[in-house]
């Protein structure tokens, strides 16, 4: 059978990319970064800086190789359309080229990007950060260690806004416009900050969780706000409902699943790496991004829908695995100085599970997440063949491979992880 046109250009992109991820494994190693690549030349003054560089995988993983991971050439090209026609020559959005910087990005996600808004989305995530360590019931809640929810709040003020958490929200949900891209860097600090499965049990704690949770739901009129907290949480779900009267209805979603985040409490253990990626998917908190991908679209599918269900899965798999691989060194030393109550971290299960050191449990779970990248691509093949999604679905599909890309990448740019020994020469 003769090869198109276009199957050809898809071929030859393939062994580009294919090309690029192998070299960058070796930049890698080699210490070769070379960061004016990762963008266009005239885009520099939109670059949020990168200050840090964490390459959390042994060498001993070269035996496991990445393969490009794309939309079909003719769906990406009517999504360039779109945007181009929809952004009117101001984008939200630039592209990053991490494989030719030489950045040690692990995968075969090949789109990469960044909001334009990154300062708005910081500042958004490090007023509120202020709120929490100001906050007197805030100074209450209990996280261990003689730490309040308050003081950890106040210890994430010491770090420059785009070396925290915050970062997630710039690369996660890139096509934000500025006032999204505001609350969607607030949402994110709430999903990090108030994290339930970090608090010691309190009738202080429930009482903040109840109280939050009370403020998203909309049952408490905002003039029984008793602090500039919770003033600003109510202002949050009434500008994300703001903007659902505009166009979309993401906003709700947020609201919905911040909520569930909330009330999810860890098993006391798990049988098998399937049922802990199955109670990952939850604890990361994979609704709640997926309907900020939406949100950040201002669109209007269901993240319901049966035809992109799997496709789902396998990215709230990524998720996990690329995340806890990151976070697993970081998390195991919280652990064995008696800082976390337990290990949530799939290298960490797979380690128990197989009699594994770390090194060997670290290569196991990369290859799963390889694994997972493989199926993804499979899944896309599989919507694209069989022509299951219109455009819209198709953009939604794109932000969700965004997220995935982002969560990555974030964790590789940010101190959370590598500590303050991954900072950059520089970035001193």
């Amino acid at each position: 059978m003769a090869v198109t046109k276009m199957e050809e250009q898809d071929l030859q992109r393939s062994i580009s990319v294919t090309d690029h991820i192998a070299q960058t494994h070796r930049k890698a190693q080699m210490g070769d970064l070379v960061l004016h690549r990762l963008i266009d030349y005239d885009e520099t003054d939109l670059l949020c800086p990168i200050n840090h560089l964490y390459n959390y995988l042994p060498s001993s993983t070269r035996w496991l190789s990445p393969q490009p991971i794309s939309l079909p050439t003719s769906i990406a090209s009517a999504l360039r359309r779109k945007c181009m026609k929809t952004s009117q020559g101001n984008p939200n959005s630039i592209r990053l080229r991490p494989f030719e910087a030489g950045l040690p990005v692990h995968t075969g996600l090949t789109q990469f990007r960044q909001c334009t808004h990154w300062k708005t989305s910081a500042r958004a995530g490090e007023i509120l950060l202020q709120l929490f360590a100001r906050d007197p019931l805030c100074a209450e809640v209990n996280v261990g260690k003689g730490q309040s929810l308050a003081s950890q709040a106040l210890k994430q003020l010491t770090i420059s806004p785009v070396d925290t958490y915050a970062r997630f929200a710039i690369y996660m949900n890139p096509r934000a416009d500025q006032e999204r891209a505001r609350l969607l860097g607030q949402s994110m600090v709430l999903i990090f900050v108030f994290d339930g499965s970090s608090f010691l049990a309190s009738h202080v704690s429930d009482q903040l969780r109840d109280l939050f949770v009370a403020r998203l739901n909309g049952t408490l009129p905002a003039t029984t706000a008793h602090t500039p907290l919770q003033a600003e949480m109510t202002q949050l779900r009434e500008k994300l409902l703001r903007c659902d009267e505009e166009e979309g209805n993401g906003g709700r979603e947020i609201l919905q699943h911040l909520i569930e985040f909330y009330h999810h409490s860890p098993p006391s253990a798990f049988t098998c790496v399937r049922d802990y990626l199955d109670y990952r998917y939850e604890d990361i908190a994979n609704r709640f991004i997926w309907a900020g991908a939406k949100f950040s679209l201002n669109s209007s599918v269901d993240l319901d829908n049966y035809k992109y269900k799997t496709l789902l899965r396998h990215l709230g798999d990524h998720m996990s695995i690329a995340n806890d691989i990151a976070s697993y060194a970081k998390e195991k030393r919280s652990f064995e100085k008696g800082d976390a109550a337990a290990m949530i971290n799939v290298v960490h299960v797979i380690a128990q599970k197989e009699g594994l050191g770390n090194e060997q449990a670290k290569c196991m779970a990369y290859a799963w997440q390889l694994w997972t990248e493989n199926q993804i691509s499979e899944e896309i093949k599989r919507l694209h063949d069989g022509s299951l999604l219109d455009l819209e679905e198709w953009a939604f599909v794109d932000a969700c491979l965004l997220a995935a890309s982002g969560n990555l990448l974030t964790s590789v740019v940010i101190p959370r992880y590598g500590g303050e020994r991954i900072k950059r020469a520089e970035a001193s």
